[in-house]
């Protein structure tokens, strides 16, 4: 019964991790999809994506709402 019940919550843990991790994502990719709406308001939506999509080749590290936060202060002067 002990071991049932760890496993159990160990899966409780888990799942709620993922899915804290999930809505993370989710509200990344409406960030970035913000960031490029205002970009494009300049006329530079797809210098910002391209200059993004660098950054990630670059860095693969580099999370990806922080590469277009940094294009878009590189092409938004």
């Amino acid at each position: 019964l002990k071991k049932h019940i760890g496993k159990n919550i160990i899966d409780f843990f888990q799942m709620r991790d993922l899915k804290e991790e999930e809505e993370r994502q989710l509200e990344d990719e409406e960030d970035i999809e913000l960031l490029l709406e205002e970009a494009n308001a300049f006329g530079l939506r797809i210098e910002v994506e391209q200059w993004a999509i660098q950054l990630l080749k670059e860095d693969p590290d580099l999370p990806r709402l922080e590469a277009y936060v940094q294009a878009y202060n590189e092409w938004i002067k």
